[in-house]
């Protein structure tokens, strides 16, 4: 029995709209339904971690692990996002960011380490 020309392309048809059903309800079932954490930086998904501070230098990273390492919070760190490089109408760089580090901690103990670093960091660069 030979296939009409409406049969040819219903077929195709009703494949792409059930892979269509199929990515929306996959879109549907994997996303995220639970709020970020405090502290969380936008757009930078650190998981079940949580930046508490930023800072410049790798000294300073090694200075805030050590005490937060003394009150038993375990840490680990990540380059922090550099903001766009600025260039004038010339073509000249007018201002490049400088490269930055979070510190980071579970969730759970970002409170405590939050007022824990407090003390080291003073009035110089308040915890994120």
């Amino acid at each position: 029995m030979p296939a009409t020309a409406g049969a040819l392309l219903l077929e195709p048809l009703i494949a792409l709209l059930a892979v269509g059903l199929l990515m929306a309800i996959g879109r549907w079932a994997h996303a995220p339904a639970r709020p970020r954490p405090a502290g969380s930086v936008p757009g930078h998904d650190f998981g079940l971690l949580v930046p508490v501070a930023t800072v410049d230098t790798p000294a300073e990273i090694t200075r805030l692990r050590a005490a937060l390492w003394a009150r038993g919070i375990r840490s680990t760190w990540a380059t922090a996002p550099a903001g766009p490089i600025r260039i004038d109408a010339a073509g000249n760089i007018i201002a490049r960011p400088r490269d930055r580090r979070h510190v980071l901690v579970f969730g759970t103990d970002a409170n405590r380490a939050a007022r824990a670093l407090v003390n080291l960091l003073g009035s110089r660069q308040s915890p994120t």
